[in-house]
């Protein structure tokens, strides 16, 4: 198989770049990446060095970043840059969850004002492409990054909404049990 066919099928172009973007957003950059992953010396078997994790990321590198390292990363820094590109690239979104600790309805109100900003921003862009009456590739990649974003912070309100609002579901462990299994437990207990 060709090296570089080999490669993209291992690690696209499309996570290269996801990992690049959590990587910058460290304070640190790559120094500290190496950090959070573990800096490997003479003596130890794990971990990476500078000149290795430039060479994970390059496109004719022989290499490729473990997903692993990636999460760390993108932990670390506090992005979800990692999540969305697999998301996208798995045809669906990333929807964050969050913790609800102290969330009330004006937290709730706050993340639909986001949306509908998002939802302006993807219409600005939309104006913007169409103008000269034609959508070019660039335009229409750009559009589908805004449209991306607008779908996942309405899904972050819903979200929210639902786990503030909605009753918790009531259930018990039968429900997950194989169809039959509650059924054979019973039989079993009467014959005992």
């Amino acid at each position: 198989m060709d090296q570089k066919n080999w490669r993209n099928k291992m690690q696209p172009e499309w996570y290269s770049d996801a990992v690049k973007k959590v990587i910058s957003n460290l304070p640190g950059g790559y120094e500290e990446a190496v950090t959070w992953i573990g800096k490997k010396d003479g003596k130890e078997k794990e971990g990476t060095t500078l000149d290795s994790l430039f060479n994970r990321l390059r496109p004719e590198g022989d290499q490729i970043l473990p997903l692993g390292w990636a999460i760390v990363l993108q932990k670390a820094g506090g992005s979800h840059h990692v999540a969305h590109a697999v998301a996208r690239a798995s045809g669906g979104y990333f929807i964050p969850g969050g913790e609800v600790t102290e969330v009330d309805n004006s937290d709730i109100n706050e993340k639909l004002l986001e949306a509908f900003e998002q939802i302006s921003r993807y219409s600005e862009v939309f104006r913007d492409a169409v103008k000269d009456g034609v959508m070019d590739k660039q335009e229409f990649e750009q559009l589908k990054d805004e449209l991306y974003l607008a779908t996942v912070k309405l899904q972050e309100h819903l979200n929210l909404g639902s786990r503030v609002y909605c009753e918790p579901e009531k259930s018990d462990a039968r429900e997950c049990a194989a169809p039959g299994a509650v059924a054979c437990r019973n039989q079993w207990r009467t014959n005992a």
